[in-house]
């Protein structure tokens, strides 16, 4: 899995609640890149590949949160990837930001939010 990714993941702890098909559960999230989550995948054993869900990450010490519409896009026993379908331009700010402060290269999510943006 890992060759296939175009973009830097970091661990990120922060209160975090994932809503699939109307239900809005708590979530651990695993790790997070500029155009996806990992979350843990204990609560959660009717999701299935392709499913949409929204996901929101509460920021530590200030009012923001991350809202994304995502899908999931791999599942395993321990944990199910989303992929990042929908955020509004806050969001996308934040998690720049986010990236570049919990990185070594924070020039290289400078170069990943060129190719997403690039990206049809």
């Amino acid at each position: 899995m890992t060759e296939m990714r175009r973009f830097s993941r970091v661990n990120f702890d922060a209160e975090s609640f994932v809503e699939f098909a109307g239900v809005r559960e708590k979530a651990h999230l695993m790790d997070i890149s500029l155009r996806g989550a990992l979350i843990a995948a204990g609560d959660y054993p009717t999701v299935k590949l392709g499913d949409p869900c929204k996901l929101a990450i509460h920021l530590d010490g200030c009012d923001v949160v991350l809202s994304f519409e995502a899908r999931v896009v791999h599942r395993e026993d321990d944990a199910i990837g989303l992929k990042f379908v929908r955020e509004d331009l806050d969001t996308m700010i934040h998690l720049r930001r986010l990236m570049e402060f919990n990185t070594s290269d924070p020039d290289e999510i400078r170069r990943e939010l060129g190719f997403l943006i690039d990206a049809p």
